[in-house]
């Protein structure tokens, strides 16, 4: 019998989006055992899920808190965490896949010694590493989130298993917590019950109070409603802001206010019981996924529905029009114009539609609207049902996600990919004339450092120059590359490859190096052949060297190589 382990330590959203993740891994292996590692805060979650031998919990946040505050001597902090592991070590997982990517998780991936590593591992040197190249391709999205067209579901059920069949999440309602909702809601009987997330867990996710509170008015108007409030005491003055607004703009349907007064599973139970969720990105979106109630999120500030959006078919995204939007993590916004994108009146409007109490709203102004499906390779999607988009996001949003699951899985998508010439063809043929030598020579300079790193006695000063040299071109490359969204992503992949290994040894490091400029060219020459541009390399091939011909994945360790006199 097959054995996983499963780390996923962070938030009660990843965690509830592990559920495909599972299903392939029962999909792979017949029979799997798999066992998850959770903080102790989202055991409550864990045990919701379906499909899981055991639950085992840890108390990570007093392991980071005890290590700020120095209330505990590090090595004594890792100590007892390797005591507590232990138990795992004997369990001898044939698979760990490890969805948290910080270098505590990558010292517990390590310690289990699996033969087979997924997500944040450590090298032998100490530095952090990403096994599997779709984990690693989690880590470089952000530098490219424009293109990118991965739900972060899809990417954990492919980096810890493979491609498979679209399988959705699903989150056990307990017995006792639907008695305890239907009890709850049964005092007053609307028509339907709507649960409200006016909170987030930052405040750039969320959209404004007073929106929520005309949105909650204009659906009353309509039809017998009512609205179930849910969130964490910190959004407590917010939903009241929002219920004060209701009531000042006519809202009469009763308003049931459950924030900070549920336990998870009878948040669970509420879910289960409404019609639908209005919410920003929040953990409750995947659960009311989970128990089969359609979600409208509001997709506002550095949120991007297509990597953390609601998974699976019925599902409606609101995003504001703007250039900006969704602006990046590190960025701070003095203005939060995407918010006052959304018009309380259409978002009403939307969600009448979704209750099949109103025609679908034609007429909305200053937003994209989305409905989620899955497509032909069995990944979710995002379908453009109101407003426009930039052509050069949607075109090579297409493009790449059709190359990336063809490069990682070995297999031909089912999508036809874009329609027609990339719409700045003329940009990548000019940027490709001088990056494809560039590229080629590249590749030759770094199998001379090969050869010269094997030599006996080693030829130090040679060596150096030799290296200095590829840097120099190497920045050439890279800066060329980066002006192009055909070329861009594909400089990001092969930092990520070159920094990103557990080589040992001069020569090693120079083919670990050399690899990488290998897997560069290959993939820029085929991209331009996809393009009808330049390229020689036949489609079958590049497959096989987007396998086989870059390293497993990521950024942390930034190691080069380098040669002392």
């Amino acid at each position: 019998m097959k054995q996983v382990l499963i780390i996923n330590i962070t938030r009660m959203g990843d965690l509830v989006q592990t559920v495909p993740l599972i299903r392939r891994l029962q999909h792979e292996w017949p029979g799997v055992a798999i066992d998850l590692v959770v903080d102790t805060r989202f055991a409550p979650v864990a045990v919701l899920l379906p499909g899981l031998r055991t639950v085992i919990a840890y108390d990570f946040q007093r392991l980071i808190d005890e290590s700020r505050s120095m209330a505990k001597d590090v090595v004594a902090l890792y100590q007892d965490l390797a005591s507590w592991a232990k138990p795992l070590v004997d369990v001898r997982y044939d698979r760990v896949v490890n969805l948290t990517f910080n270098r505590r998780s990558g010292l517990l991936a390590g310690y289990v010694n699996a033969p087979d590593i997924r997500g944040v591992a450590n090298a032998p040197d100490g530095t952090t590493i990403v096994r599997n190249p779709w984990m690693g391709y989690f880590t470089d999205l952000h530098h490219h989130r424009r293109f990118n067209c991965f739900n972060l579901v899809d990417l954990y059920a492919l980096g810890g298993s493979g491609p498979g069949p679209f399988s959705p999440l699903t989150v056990s309602v307990p017995t006792d917590a639907a008695e305890w909702a239907r009890a709850l809601l049964a005092r007053v009987t609307p028509l339907v019950w709507i649960a409200v997330q006016v909170g987030a867990s930052e405040p750039i996710k969320a959209w404004r109070p007073e929106y929520f509170g005309q949105t909650m008015a204009a659906i009353s108007r309509q039809i017998e409603a009512g609205f179930v409030l849910i969130g964490t005491s910190k959004e407590k003055e917010a939903v009241q802001q929002a219920c004060a607004v209701y009531r000042a703009a006519g809202g009469t349907g009763p308003l049931c206010d459950q924030v900070n007064r549920t336990n998870l599973s009878q948040l669970v139970g509420l879910l289960d019981h409404c019609q639908l969720l209005l919410t920003n990105d929040t953990g409750p979106m995947h659960l009311a996924v989970g128990v089969g109630t359609p979600v409208i999120d509001l997709s506002v500030g550095h949120v991007d529905f297509r990597e953390t959006g609601p998974y699976g078919p019925g599902h409606w995204v609101v995003q504001p029009d703007l250039a900006c939007a969704p602006c990046g993590f590190d960025q701070v916004c003095l203005h939060h114009a995407c918010k006052d994108r959304l018009v309380a009146e259409q978002v009403a409007a939307l969600c009448l539609h979704v209750l099949r109490a109103g025609p679908f709203p034609t007429h909305m102004t200053g937003v994209r609207l989305y409905e989620s499906s899955i497509d032909a390779d069995g990944l979710v999607c995002y379908q453009l049902r109101a407003g426009q988009t930039d052509a050069i996001a949607e075109w090579y949003g297409s493009f790449w996600r059709t190359f990336w699951y063809e490069a990682m899985t070995g297999q031909s998508s089912l999508l036809a990919g874009p329609e027609g010439p990339s719409p700045d063809r003329a940009d990548v043929s000019r940027l490709a004339e001088p990056l494809r030598p560039l590229l080629s020579r590249l590749t030759a300079q770094s199998n001379q450092l090969v050869r010269l790193s094997r030599q006996q006695p080693c030829p130090v000063a040679e060596l150096q120059a030799a290296q200095a040299r590829l840097r120099e071109e190497r920045q050439r490359a890279i800066a060329l590359a980066v002006q192009s969204p055909a070329f861009g992503p594909l400089a990001v992949a092969f930092l990520r490859d070159s920094h990103n290994g557990d080589a040992q040894g001069l020569a090693n490091l120079a083919q670990q190096q050399a690899t990488a400029f290998h897997a560069w060219r290959n993939r820029t020459n085929e991209v331009l052949r996809r393009l009808g541009t330049f390229g020689t390399t036949s489609k079958h091939e590049s497959r096989r060297v987007g396998i086989l011909g870059a390293s497993p994945a990521v950024v942390s360790s930034h190691r080069d190589l380098t040669v002392n006199s």
